[in-house]
Parts: structure tokens; C-alpha cells; sequence
């Protein structure tokens, strides 16, 4: 597996855990964005 892939995949996972989150309202779209970006950040410098 490349890179990209294994960065796309851990991606799609930390969405589908925020997106659960959201849905059970236990963040906010504000939050969930920031932490998106945290994780897009975090993921980048791997």
C-alpha cells in the first residue's frame, strides 16, 4: 500500500468516527471542521 493510500484510508476513518459523533450530537459542525483540519495537519506531516 502507497503512502497516499494509507493516509487517504486513515482519513475516511477519522470522517466516519466524526461523522458518528456528529450525529449523535456530541460535537458541533464548528468542531468538527477544527478537528478535521487538525487531523488533515497531523496527517500531512506523517
Amino acid at each position: 500500500m502507497n503512502n497516499e493510500a494509507l493516509i487517504r484510508y486513515k482519513f475516511y476513518l477519522c470522517r466516519k468516527f466524526l461523522d458518528k459523533l456528529f450525529d449523535d450530537k456530541l460535537i458541533t459542525k464548528s468542531q468538527m471542521r477544527k478537528l478535521e483540519n487538525a487531523v488533515i495537519k497531523r496527517l500531512a506531516g506523517v
